[in-house]
């Protein structure tokens, strides 16, 4: 008998859901999904797969449907997936063991979320709770928070999903102007809140709009953070990218200066302060920056401690004529990243013709 219960709320997502579901179909997992007025085969692709599924009035709040679909659950221990999430790697007893283990704890999945042009974010999301404790609050970007205000408590757990949320730009234009909507009349509400002017600044940042998005990552910073925050540490590099998208180099390298106490154990606070470096041909500054990098002990963007790393050191070090270091760096990198592997492929034919 199943002793935890997936939920899922989706809407015309058939393009997505039978992926997510199928690959979560195979664990001994209650399955409820809760439809929110799909006007696609989305119903039917959720009754192949589902224990149950029900319809909910959308409400213009993500956190009612949330919770809506964990009332419905046999089970007090909720898994939360999203239609366009998709395991790659799950250790059911592992998750079952967590649940004796951490009572009254909120267990992380890990994400990897890759973007348009290539880049993945890899992020831990709270997703694993016990109802009678937890449920979920914000009716945007919703937060699992504790029913009683007490501190909540958060562990890892052994599953990974794969998320394809932002790989075209029409979906990120979709989902930002969705959100949108939805944040600007939250900020009303709480026009210092700094996780919404943050996510007001991301929805814009993922569709490229880099000049709206500024303002609200200022703001956002302005509201005395807490730099050990998760979206505190994901909007650092959404900033600083936000900056130099905007030729706002000098900027960008004053604010990384700043604040690096605060962040130099993230790997992407280095290599955003790096690449700004490069930037500026400050090569000088930018090769133990990058260096600095590889050592950090945590990251959001994956390649920050690794191939993207090796990448710039490489170019870098063509740059200045160090040719032996570009080969390494580049070939390092080639492996996990093209650009790599077609500037080492350059690399050599321009030694071949001298």
């Amino acid at each position: 008998m199943s002793e935890i219960s997936v939920c899922i709320i989706t809407k015309n997502e058939e393009k997505n859901l039978e992926k997510c579901l199928s690959k979560i179909r195979p664990y001994p997992f209650e399955i409820i999904v809760v439809d929110t007025g799909s006007t696609d085969n989305t119903k039917i692709i959720a009754e192949k797969y589902a224990d149950a599924v029900y319809d909910f009035k959308w409400i213009n709040d993500f956190s009612a449907a949330r919770n809506f679909s964990i009332s419905k659950a046999s089970n007090d221990w909720i898994l939360v997936l999203d239609s366009d999430e998709y395991v790659r790697e799950l250790d059911y007893n592992g998750i079952l063991q967590f649940t004796k283990d951490y009572p009254k704890t909120i267990g992380r999945l890990t994400r990897f979320s890759p973007d348009r042009v290539g880049s993945v974010t890899v992020d831990e999301v709270e997703r694993l709770f016990d109802r009678s404790i937890y449920h979920y609050e914000r009716t945007i970007h919703e937060q699992v928070m504790p029913i009683d205000h007490t501190p909540l408590t958060v562990q890892p757990i052994p599953l990974i999903v794969d998320h394809s949320g932002y790989v075209s730009l029409e979906l990120a234009q979709q989902k930002a102007e969705r959100n949108l909507s939805l944040l600007l009349e939250e900020l009303k509400t709480n026009p210092k809140d700094a996780y919404t002017l943050f996510q007001i600044g991301q929805s814009y940042y993922m569709v490229c709009e880099y000049a709206k998005a500024l303002p609200y990552f200022e703001k956002s910073f302005s509201c005395d953070v807490n730099p050990d925050a998760d979206f505190v540490q994901l909007m650092l590099t959404s900033y600083v990218f936000t900056l130099l998208n905007l030729d706002e180099e000098d900027a960008a390298i004053s604010f990384l200066e700043q604040v690096g106490p605060y962040f130099s154990m993230l790997s992407d606070y280095h290599y955003a302060l790096g690449l700004c470096y490069a930037h500026k041909q400050a090569y000088i500054k930018a090769l133990p920056t990058f260096i600095q990098a590889l050592s950090a002990p945590k990251h959001f963007i994956q390649g920050t401690n690794s191939f993207l790393v090796f990448y710039q050191l490489g170019i870098i070090n063509a740059s200045i004529g160090h040719i032996d270091s570009a080969r390494d760096f580049l070939q390092k990198a080639s492996a996990d990243y093209e650009p790599a592997l077609l500037a080492l492929e350059e690399l050599e034919r321009q030694l071949s013709t001298k």
